[in-house]
């Protein structure tokens, strides 16, 4: 692994399409098999469950349009960056994988909440929204 991880353009621009487009939910990212370079792995429309069953065994950065309501019945969406680092991944992994989402978020305008996961838990929708509302 190099001591520089790079992330591809279209990894920026997958995440401002998800920004501006209704089209577009969820943006999963990996690194390539060098961990050198972030790419994106899938781009597309899930639901909140259906992201949570698409999530491997192995590190994703992830870029999450959350829809929820507000306490007065109005809709709103919040972006999230999720950090999803499953138990068992290499050190290597790990380190390259910490590396590239510290890169990514700085890289991104307009995440509304960071959140770093090691299980499906900790990404359940009422805990997400909670984190946004905050």
């Amino acid at each position: 692994m190099t001591s520089a991880i790079s992330v591809e353009v279209r990894c920026i621009d997958a995440f401002n399409e998800l920004k501006t487009s209704r089209h577009i939910t969820t943006v999963l990212y990996r690194l390539n098999d060098n961990l050198d370079t972030l790419i994106v792995d899938f781009e597309g429309n899930l639901t909140h469950d259906e992201l949570l069953k698409a999530l491997p065994s192995d590190p994703r950065l992830v870029a999450y349009a959350l829809h929820f309501a507000d306490r007065d019945g109005g809709r709103i969406q919040a972006i999230v960056l999720i950090s999803w680092s499953p138990q068992g991944i290499s050190p290597e992994q790990g380190a390259a994988h910490a590396a590239v989402y510290v890169a990514l978020r700085n890289q991104l305008g307009g995440v509304d909440l960071s959140v770093e996961a090691m299980s499906q838990s900790d990404l359940e929708y009422n805990r997400l929204v909670r984190a946004a509302r905050a």
